[in-house]
């Protein structure tokens, strides 16, 4: 029997408790999943499940389905000497074996391959290890994204913009109009006006079914996994006002038209959703200034001499220098020198510790005044800082435990509950 593996989701698109229900829900139905436990604050879903059963792609697909979508992160990387198309393919099956990596695509042109990967699972520094490890050799740039997870909320946030600003752009005359229509304030002329209606069903139409076409995609999602959330009522109520406004405007029916109605009603709800996706974003601010404690390069001494690498290329064994006033970027052992170090970011005790040879050393602690030799022992989120940022996403998307509760009445109220019942 193989090990349950625990993994955690970036979710977007949650803005509700029902909304958590769908994912948790969606989540539970994929056969080998244990437990999914799901956090509206942090958007993230905590999957616990058994990898001989399935995998992060059917997570993903699944929460796709139940019509959310998960922070992706996605990175291109230049390899040399990708030119034969049985590299590309041994290239391309390596990484899809890698555990948080989606998709993966050589291309033999431009000697480049193309990841796709959940970023709360797999780093682009793990990527990179991986195609290593396969037996290519990467180019010397740079195109990592600091924070994927971030940019993808950011995308997520300006496309919510976006539609508000094109909501706005039409939803704000039809309700002037209308208003001043009904309130006597628009000249005869314009107000008892064949074409104002007309002109109302021209500017509503644009917000019903583009910037409100998200609720009727994911409200249909909702009802195909047998749940309704927030989206099925907007695109509920929205779609009878326009309706019946359109059956007023042909003259099947008597009446008045409400076309302002389900535009302001839809502006209303994206504005909502937009001021919801840019609190999330610093939803996660703690995280993030974890990460920036960590440095983004590093000194190390190979083929005999001092050599700076980005901190993530670091691997275990590697011989690296830090020079007094500069942050540790990896977990370690002293070999040489002796200083005092500032572990307040894991301690908390202002206090600097001394070390000398032997001496254990912790990824973004600041040496002080002393120059330290030390060997890599622990990289990526391997380190105690990775572990603690670990140990914060885990309390974020972990939910307080509920019990059902039985109201024991004292026993004279019993009694007399019996009494009257005869």
């Amino acid at each position: 029997m193989s090990d349950k593996h625990q993994v955690t989701l970036p979710i977007l698109g949650m803005t509700c408790a029902n909304c958590v229900a769908s994912v948790e829900r969606g989540l539970s139905k994929v056969e080998g999943v244990d437990a999914a436990t799901v956090n509206l604050s942090s958007e993230r879903a905590s999957v616990s499940y058994d990898p001989d059963k399935t995998g992060i792609p059917a997570l993903v697909e699944q929460v796709r389905q139940t019509g959310y979508e998960v922070a992706l992160g996605e990175a291109s990387l230049g390899v040399i000497g990708l030119s034969d198309p049985a590299d590309g393919a041994r290239l391309e099956k390596a990484l899809n074996a890698v555990e948080g990596v989606l998709f993966s695509q050589a291309n033999l042109a431009s000697e480049r391959v193309v990841v796709r990967y959940v970023p709360t699972i797999i780093s682009q520094s793990e990527i990179r290890q991986a195609v290593a490890r396969a037996g290519f050799r990467l180019a010397e740039e740079r195109t990592l994204t600091d924070d994927p997870e971030a940019a993808a909320r950011q995308k997520e946030t300006s496309h919510q913009k976006r539609m508000l600003i094109t909501a706005l752009v039409f939803a704000v005359p039809l309700f002037i109009l209308s208003m001043g229509r009904d309130f006597g304030l628009l000249p005869m002329a314009w107000a008892h006006a064949p074409w104002m209606d007309w002109l109302f069903f021209g500017l509503a139409t644009p917000v019903q079914f583009y910037v409100g076409a998200s609720y009727y995609v994911n409200g249909y999602k909702s009802l195909r996994n047998k749940s309704a959330n927030m989206d099925v009522l907007v695109a509920l109520g929205t779609s009878a006002a326009y309706f019946y406004s359109i059956f007023v405007l042909l003259g099947a029916v008597p009446g008045h038209g409400y076309f302002e109605t389900s535009a302001v009603i839809i502006t209303l709800v994206r504005l909502g959703k937009f001021l919801e996706a840019r609190a999330k974003g610093g939803a996660s601010e703690a995280i993030r200034k974890l990460l920036n404690l960590q440095p983004k390069m590093a000194t190390v001494i190979r083929a005999g001499m001092e050599t700076e690498i980005p901190a993530e290329d670091v691997v275990i064994g590697d011989v690296v220098v830090v020079r007094p006033g500069e942050k540790i970027p990896v977990d370690g052992s002293v070999l040489e020198g002796s200083s005092s170090v500032d572990e307040s970011m894991l301690t908390g005790e202002s206090l600097p510790v001394e070390k000398s040879a032997g001496a254990p050393l912790y990824g973004a602690t600041l040496n002080k005044n002393g120059r330290l030799v030390f060997e890599a022992t622990k990289i990526g989120r391997d380190t105690v800082l990775s572990q603690i940022i670990q140990l914060v996403e885990n309390a974020q998307a972990s939910k307080a435990p509920s019990k059902n509760w039985r109201i024991k009445f004292p026993r004279f109220l019993s009694r007399s509950s019996s009494l009257s019942r005869r």
